[in-house]
């Protein structure tokens, strides 16, 4: 459950209230200082604290009861002020829901309906005053704000739409196989004829500064309850000893007596990049964002990666700075050597191509003339892993544009170097299983266009509210 509760904390509250209605107790009478602020004006800490109070019972209604976990708390936080942001810019906007939707969402809810399936008014108060401790009249009001929520979103994301064309075109991408052959001026194969001499070298890198920049750097302590295996209940024996970490941590922060108390080892990363591998523990961006995100001298919420479940502390950081030519001069002089190389690759290949083009050779015949690679590829989906490629939507897109047997008119640029692209076959959809699928495609196409608006959205919304809080900080 907890690892769920993480992976879905994230989410934005007004993605969370379109799934479920949220509950909160109301406080009116408490006088608070403001916690923080919202497009300028004050928000009360009593109209936080119903706020959050509201993302709380609603993810115990979708989870059960929450772990003491302070990255779950730090998550509540957020959604009670997306929440706070988007009953703001509701009332802006001057959205509104009338009585009669209110009463048409609490008749939906199965939990209020008697044995033969009919709403029960008793069954109802129940349930709110025993499970909630709340009156109608309070949850109506919960009701209410949620559904202007929901038609502030839809108002703003409801335009998307999807044409028969699109839907088409898009399943195709996704379903039809295709095979091609191809013509490779190989980058790495025309490194020896080139040079990168002091002078260019320094030039180079003086024109392409930004690109040598040396980025923020990490280091960080942490302990680590591991996976003996890949089984669940095995895994699902590590959280809950991990759970028990939590709350040790929760209580003194002390990573050392937390690994004392466990019998666990404290190891150090060493300084690492974000996107670099990091030193025993791997390629891991789950990892990687944790610890950059953590302050000096924190220790971080319980990250679950697939090794095992980590528990970190920031030692040091170093910010990101302008490198000095001297600590880049290889990597510059390397960096020029492949670009000489690659308008080397890049010629050879649209040689090739003109040779085709002109029928002076052969597909075949043309990349033996010119030593130049010549492959075939599997048959592959678009977005796919393409042997001796890797993934290109570049290569993928080519492909299509011709038919099989034709040549694409211009040399493609790839991974490792320059294609010449022949399609050989596409393995066509199944148009029956397609006309089938239509609607239900066209409906998730629709959804991933409305999720996506809303993120925009919201996202630009949220930078306009300029958020200031002013929460103190958990003990």
């Amino acid at each position: 459950m907890l690892k769920q509760i993480r992976e879905n904390a994230r989410i934005p509250l007004y993605i969370l209230i379109v799934a479920f209605i949220g509950l909160y107790a109301v406080s009116s009478h408490e006088t608070s200082p403001a916690a923080g602020k919202v497009f300028g004006k004050r928000v009360q800490f009593s109209d936080f604290k119903k706020s959050y109070i509201a993302a709380r019972t609603q993810m115990i209604m979708k989870y059960g009861d929450l772990p003491r976990d302070p990255q779950v708390e730090t998550a509540l936080e957020e959604q009670a002020w997306d929440r706070i942001i988007l009953l703001a810019q509701a009332k802006k906007e001057r959205v509104k829901v009338d009585d009669k939707e209110i009463v048409a969402f609490v008749k939906k809810i199965d939990a209020f309906n008697d044995k033969d399936g009919w709403f029960s008014k008793k069954l109802y108060e129940e349930i709110l005053r025993y499970n909630f401790g709340l009156t109608p009249t309070e949850f109506e009001r919960i009701v209410r704000e949620n559904l202007t929520i929901e038609k502030l979103i839809d108002k703003h994301t409801k335009t998307a739409a999807v044409t028969d064309e699109e839907a088409l075109k898009q399943y195709r991408y996704l379903n039809e196989k295709v095979k091609a052959d191809y013509i490779l001026a190989k980058t790495s194969d025309y490194l020896t004829q080139v040079s990168a001499p002091d002078e260019e070298t320094k030039a180079y890198f003086e024109k392409n500064k930004e690109a040598f920049r040396i980025p923020e750097r990490v280091n960080v302590e942490y302990i680590v309850k591991p996976f003996a295996d890949d089984k669940e209940e095995t895994k699902e024996k590590a959280r809950k000893e991990a759970l028990e970490i939590s709350y040790e941590l929760a209580a003194n922060k002390d990573l050392a007596a937390a690994a004392k108390k466990f019998s666990l080892s404290i190891k150090e990363t060493g300084l690492f990049d974000e996107k670099a591998s990091i030193p025993l523990v791997g390629y891991d961006l789950k990892f990687a964002g944790a610890a950059f995100a953590l302050e000096e001298g924190a220790v971080g919420n319980p990250i679950e990666t697939k090794s095992g479940i980590y528990f970190m502390k920031l030692k040091q950081r170093v910010p990101e700075r302008d490198a000095t030519y001297e600590e880049s001069a290889d990597k510059a002089r390397a960096a020029l050597k492949s670009e000489k190389a690659g308008t080397i690759a890049k010629a050879k290949a649209e040689e090739a191509l003109a040779e085709i083009q002109k029928g002076i050779a052969k597909f075949g015949d043309v990349a033996k003339k010119l030593s130049l690679h010549e492959k075939k590829t599997n048959p592959f989906v678009p977005g796919q892993y393409i042997e001796g490629i890797g993934i290109s939507p570049d290569f993928a897109d080519a492909a299509l544009s011709v038919k099989p047997g034709e040549v694409v008119g211009e040399v493609v640029k790839v991974n490792n170097g320059y294609t010449v692209i022949r399609l050989d076959s596409i393995t066509p959809i199944d148009e029956k299983k397609y006309e089938a699928d239509k609607e239900k495609f066209k409906e998730l196409l629709i959804a991933q266009k409305q999720f996506f608006a809303s993120l925009s959205w919201y996202d630009d919304l949220k930078k306009k509210a300029n958020l200031e809080p002013n929460l103190p900080s958990r003990p």
